[in-house]
């Protein structure tokens, strides 16, 4: 059975921090194979955490607490003709555009250009491009 030493100082928060659009170093954490319903092409589910030691302001400029990370599901895998995003964040881990498993991936970083968009009424952060170190 699993214990949890409570942290009485913790604040309860059910969302992250929606930061000021810029470029962020970010790093892999997971990638994961999915079918897009809405295309059927085959797709890379991508976690990026932060780096650390970057300042984060939200939306309302004060300091951000809680950046959490951002899931990009728009890396292209199948069909072939549509890997350009694909191509750029591989390229952008410092990796050459060669056939390789998703996993070789995991832990690197690179720039990401972090960008706004609206889901079910509120803002989030989505990564827009992906840039070389």
């Amino acid at each position: 059975m699993a214990k949890l030493n409570a942290n009485p100082e913790v604040e309860a928060n059910v969302t992250f921090d929606v930061i000021k659009p810029g470029e962020y170093t970010m790093r892999v954490e997971e990638i994961t194979e999915f079918v897009s319903q809405n295309s059927g092409n085959t797709c890379w589910k991508t976690k990026l955490s932060f780096a650390a030691g970057q300042d984060f302001v939200k939306l309302d400029g004060t300091p951000a607490k809680n950046v959490g990370v951002i899931f990009d599901n728009s890396l292209v895998v199948a069909p072939a003709d549509k890997q350009g995003k694909l191509r750029s964040f591989v390229e952008a881990l410092g990796r050459n555009w060669e056939d390789m498993e998703s996993e070789e991936l995991i832990g690197l970083e690179c720039i990401v250009k972090v960008g706004l968009e609206e889901y079910k009424g509120e803002q989030k952060n989505v990564a827009k491009r992906y840039l070389a170190n």
